[in-house]
């Protein structure tokens, strides 16, 4: 008996061995692929997708006045902040109106804020945001015309250098003329070779005020700024403001001025929010609402007169710099003046051509200075303009 159990055990344990030994090899066939035989997988990989990214533009732009506006409006970094802005406050207060509407139950101080509440603040911001961004694009405006025509100023004095330093070149050829005739000695060159020196110096700083500038202009119109930019529109013509019925004009500009409508709503708002915290007892946040509401009836009592010295403080302002665009003028005129005298001094033998060479430097330059002042007067006036017009 013991001998048969022997011999069972012997054979069971004959089959197992063979057995595994089967299925080891079969799961080995599977694991290691056959070398000649690329193993293939299921699923391909998949590729990340890639923006393409637009190609640099490095076209030499010819910009007009016109044309740098019209880009400033849709290249403009904070007008584009603000457009995006304008779509958060208006989901919000899509969403403070659909809530307004629901006309769900009050069961607390917060339903019944946002039931009654919330959607004329969200709907008042937002008004409020949309005006600003009106305010934003005409003061962008006038200052894009301002860096337009500073960067005009600036090439024109450079061009005003450089003919300073070719009729200085002339003075200096005929003093080396006259030191090797022994007219003059060689000492007397030396205050105009420093004169060159600073005139150089000078052209530099105001190519790099205008290089500087233009990098700003390109800023604020959304324009790459390693690409080229010509402006071709002529400098700005001066043009005295219309101050005539000034007094009827300041009166209409504080009637109409957004700020007072804008505060009324913003107290009869601020009415509904005390009554809300006052009825559920939330006194704490009253009290500091009612505080709120007396700021505002105080600035809005205030305004008109606020308004009133606003005005006419930037409509003096105005006329001062007007008085200096005017002395300028005389200034030029009289610079020409003297160069009239010169030319006939010189046509009789009075004068050389070398004194006629300082006089047009003196006009070149006091024509920069008007041609500056022109331009902050220009940029007040629209300034002003905005204003009464807000």
């Amino acid at each position: 008996m013991k001998k048969k159990y022997l011999t069972f055990f012997a054979l069971l344990l004959s089959a197992s061995i063979a057995l595994s030994t089967h299925s080891t090899l079969a799961l080995d066939s599977v694991a290691q692929p056959n070398s000649e035989t690329p193993a293939t997988s299921t699923t391909e990989p998949t590729e990340p997708s890639v923006t393409p990214i637009p190609p640099v533009d490095n076209s030499t732009l010819n910009l007009s006045l016109e044309e740098a506006l019209k880009s400033m409006e849709t290249g403009n970094s904070a007008l584009k902040l603000m457009d995006s802005k304008l779509l958060i406050l208006d989901k919000q207060n899509q969403q403070a109106l659909a809530r307004h509407e629901a006309n769900t139950g009050v069961v607390d101080e917060d339903s019944k804020k946002e039931r009654d509440l919330n959607y004329k603040r969200s709907q008042w911001t937002l008004d409020n945001a949309k005006h600003d961004r009106e305010t934003q694009l005409k003061a962008l405006k006038v200052q894009i015309t301002n860096e337009y025509e500073r960067i005009l100023t600036l090439q024109q004095q450079a061009d005003n250098f450089k003919t300073q330093l070719a009729n200085l070149d002339t003075v200096i050829s005929q003093v080396n003329l006259q030191i090797e005739l022994g007219l003059k000695v060689p000492s007397e060159l030396y205050s105009y070779t420093a004169q060159k020196s600073r005139l150089e110096a000078a052209q530099k700083a105001i190519i790099n005020s205008s290089n500087s500038s233009m990098i700003t202009l390109k800023q604020d119109l959304g324009v790459d700024i390693n690409r080229e930019v010509i402006l071709t529109s002529k400098l700005i013509q001066y043009t005295k403001f219309d101050d005539s019925d000034l007094d009827n004009k300041i009166g209409k500009a504080i009637e109409n001025n957004f700020e007072i409508p804008k505060t009324k709503q913003d107290i009869d708002i601020s009415k509904i929010e005390y009554d809300i915290d006052f009825y559920y007892s939330d006194l704490m946040v009253a009290d500091q609402v009612q505080i709120g509401i007396e700021d505002k009836k105080a600035t809005l009592a205030n305004l008109p007169v606020k308004l009133e010295v606003d005005f006419r403080t930037a409509y003096n302002t105005l006329k001062t710099l007007e008085n200096t665009v005017e002395a300028d003028k005389l200034t030029v005129e009289a610079d020409q003046i003297n160069i009239d005298v010169m030319q006939k001094n010189i046509e009789v033998g009075k004068s050389s051509s070398l004194e006629m060479i300082v006089l047009q430097n003196t006009l070149l330059n006091d024509q920069y200075t008007l041609q500056q002042d022109i331009n902050a007067y220009m940029t007040a006036a629209a300034n002003f303009q905005n204003s009464l017009d807000n």
